[in-house]
């Protein structure tokens, strides 16, 4: 009788056990739910939008000797695209030509810039406006911003009078993008390096063309007798 109750006493401990250990990772479930921290705002993320842009007009009544004074056109396009050219009367509704295809690395970076710059506060841009609707200087300089990113469009806009300077953040940003396009300031495009020419001997074919030569003035003596 005794070992009946024993048995008895030991499967009820058992199925006590059974029932503890499957309550465990239900407990566990409960308190591994996800946390929402940091800032989900399209715009303050690290990585480059798929659809990031970006648009440069400088419109300029007396061209000055670095690149961000002159009369340029510049377009980035999504795929690295970059668009570069540096005329008079280049206004916002032309595109200027391809000069190079950046890397996703390289657009990434120019991002992470505009980011860097605060040009990514939409709050801070001005208002959106026709660009080109926008006349070229009697003065100065007028310069036309405009960005694309996770489906947002913003701009800036700036007169710049004669004496006066850019605003910093623009002006390094437009200097990254100078670099990028590789246009460089008048002090810099002096510069010119003399080509290395080097000497591979006598012309091979300099004795086919006196032969031709002396062919040509035997006709000719031909043909006047």
């Amino acid at each position: 009788m005794r070992s009946t109750w024993q048995l008895l006493l030991i499967l009820c401990l058992g199925l006590v056990g059974c029932s503890s250990t499957q309550e465990q990772p239900t407990q566990q479930a409960a308190t591994s739910e996800p946390q929402t921290t940091g800032d989900r705002s399209p715009l303050a993320t690290s990585s480059v939008p798929d659809d990031f842009s970006v648009d440069i007009t400088i419109l300029a009544a007396e061209e000055g000797p670095r690149a961000e004074a002159r009369n340029a056109r510049y377009v980035l396009f999504p795929d690295g695209t970059l668009r570069y050219a540096n005329l008079p009367g280049r206004g916002p509704n032309t595109l200027p030509p391809i000069v190079r295809r950046l890397s996703h690395r390289q657009v990434e970076e120019l991002w992470n810039r505009v980011r860097q710059l605060g040009l990514t506060d939409i709050s801070r841009a001005d208002e959106v406006r026709n660009f080109r609707k926008v006349w070229s200087p009697w003065e100065g300089h007028v310069y036309l911003f405009a960005f694309t990113a996770d489906g947002e469009y913003w701009n800036f806009t700036r007169k710049v009078d004669p004496g006066q300077e850019l605003d910093p953040g623009l002006r390094s940003f437009l200097r990254n993008m100078a670099a990028l396009a590789w246009a460089k300031d008048d002090a810099d495009a002096t510069i010119a390096i003399d080509p290395k020419r080097y000497d591979y001997g006598p012309d091979p074919y300099a004795q086919y063309r006196k032969n031709a030569e002396l062919q040509a003035a035997q006709e000719e003596m031909t043909d006047g007798n």
